[in-house]
């Protein structure tokens, strides 16, 4: 989509809107920019040998969304290959946080959620093998009163309205309970929400282990393969090009997380889409630690993983500063308020590289897809390192805690936060599956969405909200 005059006026705005608040100085000096990186503490090889000629799915992207969708197909009796331009789960796939929450899930997206912890629940049975899933429960205490008002009404409302046979575990709790749940806090906390059903995904294990299951199901998954594009015949797309040759198919799954914007770049398709990243960290246990997953007012989390370690993060997502943000940033600017979830902005070299990127290029010219094979961007410090002394100081069991990791991840957002799940009217027989913060949690649910998109089957759920062209 080109920048016009007016689009570069007014989605220049979220710079001014954030330089008049005074934080021009931070933009500058907080990090946010995009670096090669690798998977974090795993690693599945991909398919060796040559490309096979013909698939009747390929799918793009070998992250939790695309592994989820490629399962998905063959239970449906398909021959499904996937292709990633780096390797498995080598960005945000081995880089989120991990909880599996409905927690004040809006109606659009509250049963990807819910059903999503029901599949997580039985996905060790099905692949045979330990996933790291685990229910265990999670506290989030409100921030204001403002904030107990709505949680309370919308633990009413989906009391009464689940859309689901399974159960709806979300509660007040106080008193003993919540005492006994946030088992040495400094602070006299009162009153909390407590999802009883909550799910734990490590980001160390999850997505590795579904790789193994895919393959072992014969999904062949090739890695360092860029797809480059798709060509068509009589309208009707015929291949996959990809770096090592193309793949004859009438169907495509696109599944490339932050990268799926510039693939559709060149099929001449926009998916209004930003960069935003999401600094964590990783911490030594103790035996006195409440468990569980906690979330407080004061950028205090924690989520205890399957090791008896815990998974830290400020609850802070920094938005890079890009070309894009002259198109759509207007449309992002009251996310800059949220208080549950604030954004801030970081103004770097990555506005440079983003209007020095091509957008298009030709099937037989090396794609940016093979200039960046495995990308991240490099955490926050300051506010990690904040986030640890607070919960340290609120939580005295974790003061001889140790850091193991610091990391980054990076997903793409769409403007009203929802995930894009839709076909493309433009290339009959290619569906898109990208545009979350929360991949782990839908993946079960949103490959079955994509799979019935694909071939032409009723959706279980209602998928309007998750169309592409929902911006139109």
């Amino acid at each position: 989509m080109a920048i016009t005059r007016r689009k570069f006026l007014i989605g220049g705005g979220i710079v001014a809107v954030a330089a008049g608040a005074g934080i021009l100085t931070p933009m500058l000096t907080r990090e946010g920019r995009f670096v090669p990186g690798k998977p974090r503490h795993g690693f599945v090889a991909g398919t060796e040998g040559p490309l096979p000629q013909q698939a009747d799915v390929v799918v793009i992207g070998a992250g939790i969304l695309g592994i989820m969708t490629a399962i998905e197909l063959v239970g449906r009796g398909l021959d499904v290959v996937i292709v990633e331009k780096g390797n498995i789960a080598g960005e945000q796939s081995s880089r989120f946080y991990g909880q599996v929450i409905t927690y004040k899930m809006p109606d659009e997206t509250f049963l990807l959620h819910h059903l999503g912890k029901q599949r997580w629940r039985e996905m060790n049975a099905k692949v045979g093998a330990d996933t790291s899933y685990r229910t265990q429960g999670r506290i989030e205490v409100p921030f204001d009163e403002e904030d107990l008002v709505n949680v309370r009404e919308w633990i009413d409302t989906r009391s009464k309205n689940v859309g689901s046979d399974i159960p709806f575990k979300t509660r007040i709790i106080e008193g003993a309970e919540l005492n006994q749940r946030l088992n040495g806090a400094q602070s006299k906390w009162t009153i909390a929400g407590f999802e009883e059903d909550s799910g734990s995904l490590d980001a160390e294990i999850a997505t590795f282990v579904m790789a193994d299951y895919a393959k072992k199901l014969g999904i062949k998954i090739y890695t360092n393969c860029a797809a480059r594009g798709l060509e068509t015949q009589a309208g009707v797309i015929s291949d996959v090009v990809t770096e090592k040759g193309p793949i004859k198919t009438s169907r495509v799954v696109v599944a490339g997380g932050v990268w799926s914007r510039l693939f559709m770049q060149n099929l001449g398709v926009d998916v209004p889409t930003l960069p935003a990243y999401q600094s964590q960290q990783l911490i030594t246990g103790s035996p006195t630690a409440p468990g569980g997953n906690v979330a407080l007012p004061g950028n205090i989390f924690f989520r205890e993983q399957a090791d008896g370690t815990y998974a830290t993060s400020p609850r802070v997502i920094v938005a890079p500063v890009v070309k894009d943000s002259f198109v759509y940033g207007y449309k992002y600017i009251p996310l800059l308020s949220m208080p549950d979830f604030p954004v801030h902005i970081s103004l770097n070299e990555q506005l440079i590289n983003s209007f020095t990127e091509p957008t298009s290029w030709k099937m037989d010219e090396v794609s940016p897809f093979e200039k960046h094979r495995n990308m991240t961007a490099l955490p926050d410090l300051p506010e990690l390192n904040a986030s640890f002394e607070k919960l340290k100081t609120e939580f005295p069991a974790f003061k001889d805690s140790k850091l193991i990791d610091q990391w980054s991840g990076a997903m793409a957002i769409a403007p009203d936060e929802h995930p894009i799940i839709s076909q493309v009217n433009e290339y009959p027989g290619l569906v898109i599956n990208t545009a979350t913060g929360w991949g782990m949690t839908e993946s079960p649910v949103s490959s079955e969405l994509t799979a019935d998109l694909l071939l032409g089957k009723e959706p279980s759920l209602n998928v309007k909200p998750f169309s592409l062209y929902r911006f139109s």
